[in-house]
């Protein structure tokens, strides 16, 4: 698949750093092989790998923490940044899976006595499909005592890092970035409704996105049925995850409300416009989250999202910009957010949701990430504490 920034790819091996080659840093990101400008995958890797580079900061994808593969990166790698802990371990099997925590663990901790600088980012708590919770913990308790770093996307976040982890110092809140120009948009919205069936006058709400059980979905389904209106429409697309068991599961059928268009399945990049052009507001009712790729991407075309308090979404709705937060707990809240939406000022709150969108700018993002690199004051590596 062709890349989505101009990155060039980077293997598992190399020479000592001379001067003037460019600080490396490998990000834990994808499965094996896949570049992080790989247009198949969340491009939230390739994003912050192209604002680094100006910055005289490599960041490689890296898939294995073995303590071989770690002592031959020695002077080569500054910087190993981990980012979803479970594919380190992870595995149905309970004896494959203590066997690769060893080698998690020994890797890190080797990496940790020669040097390189040790970053974790915390996008869940824990693991959305969980094999051994006890484990998920543990690993969790070790990075945060291990690593020199650890990064969070809201303030919220950071208070989970303390209570559940008890990490306070070294944590440095650096917000997700925008999805701005990643992906194509350029059709109109009267084309995008006429490519799904809608009504031009119709208000239409958006759930684009995975369909998992901690999305949401079903809440949104008996909510919207609720709606009086023949001018409403809600439109659910994505991929339907292997574990769902919910009203949308491939067994389970289309919705019966007529006004409801269902799209399950993977959406293709370049459909992915159609779908945010032809909606007034995008509805994501995750019952449990702390960041959301979706509502990133929402902000980025502009659309006003409406978003449970819960995680650091509140704090993507800053002063109730670029959207509503409602809360989850309330039994009407779903209902009452969905109705304040619509009676927003369509322009105006196309236009604050993507003025959201542009304060989440990567060149600050890659500032705060280089001090969380230990970076930030020169060129030479960051070791041990």
């Amino acid at each position: 698949m062709p890349a989505r920034y101009g990155l060039g790819e980077s293997g598992e091996s190399g020479t000592l750093r001379e001067p003037g080659e460019p600080r490396r840093a490998v990000f834990y990101w994808e499965e094996r092989g896949i570049a992080l400008d790989d247009e198949r995958v969340n491009p939230y890797g390739g994003l912050l790998a192209r604002a680094l580079a100006p910055h005289g900061v490599l960041l490689e994808p890296g898939w294995t923490l073995d303590p071989d593969w770690v002592r031959a990166q020695h002077g080569r790698v500054q910087v190993l940044h981990m980012n979803w802990l479970h594919r380190f371990y992870a595995d149905p099997d309970p004896a494959a899976r203590r066997q690769r925590f060893r080698q998690f663990l020994s890797g890190l901790v080797l990496a940790r006595r020669l040097g390189f600088r040790l970053v974790w980012t915390m996008h869940n708590l824990y693991p959305h499909e969980r094999h051994d919770p006890q484990l998920d913990r543990r690993v969790r308790r070790l990075v945060c005592l291990l690593a020199h770093s650890v990064i969070a996307h809201c303030q919220h976040a950071a208070g989970l890092l303390a209570e559940h982890f008890g990490r306070r110092e070294g944590v440095y809140v650096i917000p997700h970035g925008h999805f701005i120009d990643v992906y194509p948009n350029t059709i109109s919205r009267d084309a995008a409704r006429r490519a799904l069936g809608l009504p031009a006058s119709a208000y239409v709400y958006l759930y684009f996105g995975n369909i998992r059980s901690y999305k949401g979905v079903e809440r949104l389904l008996d909510v919207f049925a609720s709606l009086p209106g023949d001018d409403l429409r809600l439109v659910v697309a994505g991929r339907v995850h292997p574990n769902y068991r919910g009203p949308l599961s491939a067994t389970a059928g289309p919705p019966l409300d007529p006004r409801i268009v269902y799209r399950p399945g993977q959406v293709a990049i370049d459909e992915m416009q159609v779908y945010f052009s032809a909606a007034d507001a995008v509805v994501l009712p995750f019952v449990d989250t702390l960041s959301s790729g979706s509502a990133i991407t929402a902000l980025g075309f502009g659309r006003p999202i409406v978003v449970p308090a819960v995680g650091c979404l509140p704090e993507l709705v800053d002063d109730g910009r670029g959207g509503v937060v409602y809360d989850s707990a309330a039994p009407d809240g779903l209902v009452r957010a969905m109705h304040a939406v619509r009676a927003m000022d369509g322009a105006v709150a196309n236009a604050a949701a993507l003025t959201r969108a542009r304060e989440l700018d990567w060149d600050d993002i890659a500032s705060q990430t280089l001090d969380a690199y230990g970076l930030a004051g020169g060129a030479g590596s960051a070791g041990a504490e």
